[in-house]
């Protein structure tokens, strides 16, 4: 059984990759890493912040073939209630103010909210960061999170045939307005370059604190998320297994 598993940047994957023994396979953009256990094999993509970078990073990583894709990473909270850790396996992933969508596989979707992810009818694919609790709202109205990668990387996936789905760990909730537009801040790798960091908060230094509760809910996102991954990949494993064993048997 292999997975490809999707994250924008190395903070989202790196709890993950402390977790299991991760070979690195492909050191320049995108870069991966790989694990293999028992019947189970993890191809973990760090594709950048984006839309494009995400289609170019799947395409390449779906090139010789998957089982399953699960596009994954933090996202923004839209709804009152939501906590930051909390775990979204979405329905639908659209794009912002445009009639484009694509649905979860309804099996991967079923086996996430087994494994404890809350379903969530929506996530919209944005091509920017949303700083401010004011527009999360107004998005809110129609989606649950929001985030910029699932749609690319479900939409390469059905190309290929593979079935995939959107899982994604809530960083910055719903009324929360981050300190700085982070996607003025990237750099060709689609990461937030520190460098365009510190210069914005040596401007600004009162966001200081804003950071760092968005630095630390990151951090407590990405940990949750990994273990939630780790447990669904090994679930992921044994429900093909099983339904491998059942069709033998037919035969």
């Amino acid at each position: 059984m292999k997975v490809v598993v999707t994250f924008a940047v190395n903070a989202e994957f790196a709890p993950w990759r402390r977790l299991r023994n991760f070979r690195c396979v492909r050191s320049s953009a995108p870069a991966w890493w790989e694990y293999s256990a028992a019947d189970l094999h993890v191809r973990a993509v760090v594709t950048g912040m984006g839309e494009q970078l995400a289609r170019e990073a799947a395409e390449a990583a779906l090139v010789d073939g998957a089982d399953v894709c699960v596009s994954s990473g933090v996202a923004g909270g839209l709804k009152p209630g939501q906590r930051t850790g909390d775990i979204l396996v979405a329905q639908v992933v659209a794009k912002e103010q445009e009639q484009v969508a694509i649905a979860s596989d309804p099996e991967l979707l079923a086996l996430a909210a087994e494994c404890g992810a809350r379903q969530a009818a929506r996530f919209v694919s944005v091509p920017e960061i949303v700083t401010r609790a004011a527009d999360k709202l107004i998005l809110g109205e129609r989606a649950d999170a929001v985030e910029m990668e699932s749609l690319a990387v479900l939409g390469a996936a059905a190309r290929r045939g593979v079935p995939a789905v959107a899982i994604r760990a809530i960083a910055d909730t719903a009324d929360f307005d981050l300190p700085f537009d982070f996607s003025a801040m990237r750099g060709a790798s689609g990461e937030a370059r520190v460098s365009r960091v510190l210069a914005a908060l040596a401007m600004r230094p009162q966001r200081l604190p804003a950071l760092m509760r968005l630095a630390r809910d990151c951090r407590r996102a990405s940990q949750g998320l990994a273990a939630f991954l780790d447990a669904y990949a090994g679930c992921i494993a044994e429900r093909y297994k099983g339904a491998k064993t059942e069709l033998m048997a037919t035969i």
